[in-house]
């Protein structure tokens, strides 16, 4: 069980990204007795994710959609097409080089 600072440390995020994605409900931590926040190696992986869609060029509405196997597969392949046009214009850019 990690605490907030520990998780954030763990996935290379402030404290405030993992606030707001609790917020989002992108994740969700259990409260201790104490008041703290206590998340899950399960937390982890689903944090680890959410970067790696993100990385991906997907937003944080779209990445919520694939947590929530919600799966918009019309939205994926727009997504799909919007990142091969800019892919397509930062090749035709520096062909002008």
């Amino acid at each position: 069980m990690y605490r907030i600072s520990e998780l954030a440390q763990k996935v290379g995020l402030s404290r405030s990204t993992l606030l707001y994605y609790e917020k989002l409900k992108l994740i969700s931590a259990k409260r201790q007795s104490n008041g703290y926040r206590c998340y899950l190696d399960t937390d982890v992986q689903r944090v680890k994710l959410l970067q790696q869609l993100q990385a991906g060029g997907l937003t944080l509405k779209e990445c919520q959609v694939c947590l929530e196997a919600q799966i918009d597969r019309e939205l994926l392949r727009h997504r799909l097409s919007v990142l091969d046009e800019e892919i397509a214009q930062i090749f035709k850019s520096a062909s002008h080089c």
